[in-house]
């Protein structure tokens, strides 16, 4: 007689690769945060601004599928006191670059910037 396996799971069968909208999500996300001027994104109030699948939730970002096949990517973020227009655009062509480095550029159709917060350097400790 063999002694259970006490506290094991069972072998979960290999996941599949993320979706192109969780792809597109992600990459949308991580380019934001690259952008000098973005803290970080925000999920609201609720958490409910997240794009999420069987392996990861990505706060801060809807991805969304539009009827033509494409994505609208919506993203909700933190910034530093600086000239949010300006920012949002770097933004934006930031986002469209990664996509387009990632060979997603076809998928993109549009991105939103909201800006939910703007914090001083006092307010993050950033100098």
């Amino acid at each position: 007689m063999t002694a259970p396996l006490t506290g094991s799971q069972p072998p979960r069968p290999d996941s599949a690769a993320p979706s192109e909208r969780v792809l597109l999500a992600r990459l949308a996300l991580d380019a934001a945060r690259d952008v000098p001027g973005v803290i970080s994104a925000d999920a609201g109030r609720f958490g409910t601004r997240v794009t999420a699948d069987r392996e990861e939730r990505l706060p801060g970002v809807l991805a969304t599928a539009l009827a033509d096949g494409g994505y609208a990517v919506e993203l909700y973020l933190v910034c530093e006191a600086v000239p949010l227009h300006p920012l949002a655009e770097r933004i934006r062509e930031r986002v469209e670059r990664a996509a387009a480095s990632a060979g997603l550029a076809a998928a993109l159709r549009y991105v939103d910037v909201a800006i939910e917060d703007v914090v001083t350097p006092d307010e993050t400790g950033i100098r």
